[in-house]
């Protein structure tokens, strides 16, 4: 006779709560997109999750800790273990993510556990362990708040919240201002947030410029300007979303529905201006639709071939950039630690706000940059960039005293001073 969900999750909770805890034992469960994006142990630096893993395992404040890290990619599990054979390889124990009963078998030792994001949710976790989400975004022009108006309103947000609260003990923020819109976004308590910073920040302020030459290599040209740029992905676009819709879900370039000419003017402003663009396609987009065409340029390269042949990740490759392009994604959050131009790509806005919408509106008034409509205003903010002109400094220099509260390269120390203090 099979057993109920409610009954297994009982089973689950007891056995939890019956474990003794062991107050230096952690376990991390970095972001389920790693197993798009390929980020793992070995390449984290954009993910905060395995940004606190390989600092812990190297901090000798830690030597008599036991680590318990979840991993994606099975067949990486040996350059996992000899990664980490320098660093007291005993206390690190590895757990495959389809493996659910290792999972929690580790989880129910652990006093201490992280992850990258609340969609990680350990519904049988015991009232005297903490769970501490890090954090995956940290902007404010995505709307979440339309799942809960949309499927029960007012009635499901507070049991959302209620749940949340019940999951979690702390989420982590780059600001006060930053928790308080993101706890109404996602129907979280604001007095769970602690701002603290995101460790995979920290890695901004490391010196990448060797990877700057590994790119002119890969390539095959020098280069003067570099931008990152960074689309997210469109419910719109994406069958396994609610607002998928078949109509619109139609070819594209990556810069929207654009004409062989107008790609072919683009490529002549990066030609003139000497300026690579990679572009860095989100892991979701990239794997469940088939929208997008790859439309091959001499100054245009895909993120995906770049990390092909040189192991990197976006953070630190916007550490190197001169510039990003963006739209509605939460990097931006993150590159405006740099204080450099960010061009804002808007070519389907009403589709965007038709669909999955903004939580703050109009969207104009957090843009930290130029923003574009079209291709050609688009060929021409990039221009003004290479000839050194800097519209938006002002604006963009405000917004980033208002919504980061430490600019600085200790997120992951403030985070281990607060969950792990010296006595």
């Amino acid at each position: 006779m099979k057993l109920t969900k409610r009954l297994k999750l009982t089973i689950k909770k007891y056995c939890n709560n019956k474990t003794k805890k062991n107050p230096k034992a952690v376990f991390f469960y970095p972001h389920t997109n790693c197993q798009l994006d390929g980020y793992d142990i070995l390449n984290g630096e954009s993910d905060n999750v395995l940004c606190l893993f390989n600092d812990m395992i190297r901090d000798e404040k830690y030597k008599d800790y036991q680590f318990f890290i979840l991993y994606y990619h099975a067949n990486r599990l040996q350059s996992y273990k000899d990664y980490c054979k320098d660093y007291n390889p005993k206390r690190i124990h590895f757990v495959y993510f389809n493996d659910y009963k290792a999972i929690r078998i580790a989880i129910y030792q652990c006093y201490t556990v992280f992850t990258d994001s609340d969609y990680t949710r350990i519904d049988y976790r015991s009232k005297n362990q903490r769970i501490v989400c890090l954090n995956y975004f940290g902007g404010l022009i995505k709307n979440e708040f339309h799942r809960w108006e949309r499927h029960g309103g007012y009635q499901k947000m507070l049991q959302e919240q209620k749940a949340m609260h019940e999951l979690y003990d702390f989420h982590l923020s780059i600001s006060d201002i930053c928790s308080k819109f993101i706890a109404l976004d996602n129907c979280h308590y604001y007095s769970n947030f602690l701002s603290l910073g995101f460790p995979r920040n920290d890695i901004l302020f490391k010196d990448y410029s060797e990877l700057r030459s590994q790119i002119e290599k890969l390539v095959g040209f020098k280069f003067e300007h570099l931008i990152t740029y960074v689309p997210t992905h469109r419910d719109y676009e994406n069958p396994a979303r609610e607002f998928y819709d078949s109509s619109k879900a139609t070819i594209r370039s990556i810069w929207g529905y654009v004409t062989p000419e107008e790609l072919d003017s683009l490529e002549d402003i990066l030609a003139e201006t000497n300026t690579l663009i990679i572009a860095k396609v989100h892991p979701i987009q990239d794997a469940q639709t088939s929208v997008i065409s790859k439309d091959a340029r001499k100054h245009i390269f895909f993120y995906k071939d770049l990390a092909q042949n040189i192991k990197t990740s976006l953070n630190p490759l916007l550490s190197i950039s001169d510039s990003i392009i963006t739209d509605y994604t939460t990097t931006v959050y993150d590159y405006l630690y740099l204080d450099r131009p960010i061009i804002y790509y808007f070519y389907d806005l009403e589709k965007y706000r038709a669909t999955r919408g903004f939580f703050i509106e109009p969207i104009e008034t957090v843009c930290a940059g130029h923003i574009t409509y079209k291709i050609a205003e688009l060929q021409q903010a990039i221009k003004d960039i290479a000839q050194g002109q800097d519209p938006e400094k002002q604006k963009r220099r405000f917004l980033r005293e208002l919504f980061i509260k430490d600019i600085d390269a200790n997120s992951t120390q403030r985070i281990k001073n607060h969950f792990f203090p010296t006595k």
